[in-house]
């Protein structure tokens, strides 16, 4: 592997994946939206500017000699989906068929593809959901990020294009934008708490999610594109269990604010989930994956970052 393009890669996950790939001495190409502010990184990078859901500005991006591209340009909110369905899908799964055909038109081997965990809906009779696991979407973004799956094992497999979709758990750490409060369970909580003493909870606290550390997230996808393609999904989290609760009072415990903490349960969001935890059974067959971040560390490298 010589020369991977990484679509978003200005992002929270994506620009994290471009600095691992310099360390592996890759030649590394950036495909973000014109919209999208410059990035630094700590060596020079070749841009390309490019909309995923047109293919007029995608063929006008002239890149030879990638054997890989990771793609993770898209739309990342559930909760947003629903006030811009239109917008999600055509980011999310029309922007995904497009990269492919980009792909297939300039003779890529392979692709890994940002997928979440949201496409398995909820299950009230399982706590750990495997790749196997019936999907049933709850929301226009879990929709549309299962079509690109779907797009992926019906067109770009049968095309000749090797591919996997890594179905992210609730990522966080350094770099995650905390001022958002429709994405990033752990930023959302964090950014309230570095604000005042007040936490308001969109639903229960018994809720529950795995939490994974960007660093475990980067290894995973540089582990992903130097393997065989296995054309199908794979997990990526921790199989850990941690409830909305547990997780915001280990958060103030981090924060020096467990004496003070106040929480207020508020009405859920739309399409949210009661939780799941990852099955990582596929995906350390696959590539040799294994979690190494604590929830505590994590929680303490990231308060670091944001004070």
């Amino acid at each position: 592997m010589t020369k991977v393009l990484v679509t978003g890669g200005f992002g929270f996950i994506g620009s994290r994946i471009v600095e691992r790939l310099f360390e592996r001495d890759v030649d590394v190409v950036v495909l973000e939206h014109p919209g999208t502010p410059e990035r630094e990184f700590s060596r020079d990078v070749e841009v390309v500017r490019a909309d995923i859901t047109s293919g007029e500005s995608l063929d006008a991006a002239k890149v030879g000699g990638v054997d890989a591209v990771l793609h993770l340009a898209g739309q990342p909110s559930g909760a947003r989906s629903f006030s811009i369905p239109v917008e999600d899908v055509q980011i999310n799964a029309l922007g995904t068929l497009r990269v492919v055909n980009w792909c297939l038109d300039n003779g890529v081997g392979r692709i890994v593809t940002a997928s979440t965990f949201n496409v398995y809906g909820d299950h009230p009779e399982l706590e750990r959901y495997a790749e196997d696991t019936c999907c049933r979407p709850k929301s226009v973004y879990a929709t549309s990020k299962l079509a690109a799956e779907h797009l992926l094992a019906n067109y770009a497999g049968p095309k000749g294009l090797g591919w996997n979709a890594l179905r992210m758990f609730n990522v966080y750490g350094p770099g995650q934008d905390i001022t958002r409060t429709d994405q990033g369970v752990v930023g959302i909580f964090m950014g309230q708490l570095m604000k005042s003493d007040r936490i308001e909870v969109k639903g229960s606290l018994e809720r529950f999610r795995d939490l994974v550390y960007i660093d475990d997230v980067v290894q995973a996808w540089e582990k992903c594109v130097f393997a065989k393609a296995t054309n199908e999904p794979l997990n990526l989290g921790t199989g850990e269990k941690m409830t909305f609760g547990q997780l915001i009072r280990t958060l103030a415990q981090v924060m020096g604010k467990a004496d003070v903490l106040q929480i207020e349960e508020l009405p859920g969001t739309p399409g949210d989930m009661l939780g799941c935890v990852a099955d990582l059974t596929r995906i350390r067959a696959a590539i040799g994956y294994e979690p190494t971040v604590p929830l505590e560390q994590g929680l303490e490298q990231m308060y670091r970052w944001a004070s």
